[in-house]
């Protein structure tokens, strides 16, 4: 009898061996052949999977950016502001996860500069990112106005994307305790903590 291949489980062992690649060797150094390798597969093998290089990067950041979405669920039982909290946190790189989600981010934004397709991805998914903290911040205080909780998701997202930057390029000055200190710093503001 033929073994029962589960497709969606093989793609997205290649999206994790993909980013493994990428935050070697950068989208340069992820070709398919390394790809094949680091999955401990063949390159023909991979062609199954996976038309081009382009189809498997871009399926790799889809990837990334659902399994942080993902996280979100484990969140519906938490207070507005405790989830605000928890999903700000979650995006700083203060985890092997969530530091390797920042690499491949990283790498693709400097790739969607020439490719429209992955810079409609990234920007969508900020897109999605904002909407959804506006609507915690709402949650939260019911007296904010919905544009108003736009701008401040989005300082919110800045800060956390300011700080992760630093750590990423300098983290023996941006420990996890410093990204989470400049994150409840931010937060006061934000969701009404009062100091």
């Amino acid at each position: 009898m033929p073994k029962v291949v589960d497709v969606q489980q093989r793609r997205a062992e290649l999206a994790a061996a993909v980013a493994r690649v990428i935050a070697r060797s950068g989208i340069e150094g992820a070709s398919m052949r390394q790809v094949a390798a680091e999955a401990g597969w063949t390159t023909g093998t991979l062609v199954h999977y996976f038309t081009d290089k382009r189809e498997l990067l871009r399926f790799t950041l889809g990837e990334s950016l659902d399994r942080r979405r993902a996280q979100r669920s484990d969140r519906e039982a938490l207070s507005p502001r405790d989830a605000i909290r928890e999903t700000l946190t979650n995006a700083l790189p203060i985890s092997d996860e969530s530091r390797l989600h920042w690499i491949v981010t990283i790498a693709f934004a400097a790739q969607a500069h020439n490719d429209p397709a992955l810079a409609a991805i990234q920007r969508d998914a900020y897109r999605e990112f904002r909407s959804y903290l506006a609507g915690l911040l709402v949650a939260d205080d019911s007296t904010l106005h919905h544009d108003a909780a736009v701008v401040e998701a989005e300082r919110l997202i800045a800060l956390v994307d300011g700080v992760a930057l630093q750590a990423l390029f300098d983290p023996e000055s941006w420990p996890a305790e410093r990204q989470l200190g400049s994150l409840e710093a931010g937060l006061p503001s934000a969701i009404g903590v009062v100091g």
